[in-house]
């Protein structure tokens, strides 16, 4: 979870940076909004592809929390069958 939060601080400080540094460069104000659209632009391409790293984490971690369930109450003589898909995180 750490590395999920230093990668959204990081992101964060990168746009505020960016911004900050468009904002006090002697340029137009043409090319200042050029500069701030094409920022936002690659930012928010870098966002969606954190939030699908994310998506996938979890959904990783909901399959490994599944399996170690079913094992401990199958080692407990609880026989039991999750149907797959039948979670929220196979409908994101």
């Amino acid at each position: 979870m750490k590395c999920h939060e230093f990668v959204g601080g990081f992101l964060i400080g990168a746009a505020l940076g960016t911004l900050a540094g468009l904002l006090f460069a002697p340029q137009s104000g043409e090319e200042t909004r050029e500069a701030v659209c094409k920022s936002a632009q690659d930012i928010s391409g870098k966002l969606k592809e954190s939030g699908q790293q994310l998506i996938e984490s979890g959904r990783d971690l909901l399959a490994q929390g599944k399996s170690q369930v079913t094992d401990q109450l199958r080692s407990h003589g609880v026989n039991i069958t999750i149907p797959p898909g039948n979670d929220n995180a196979s409908q994101a």
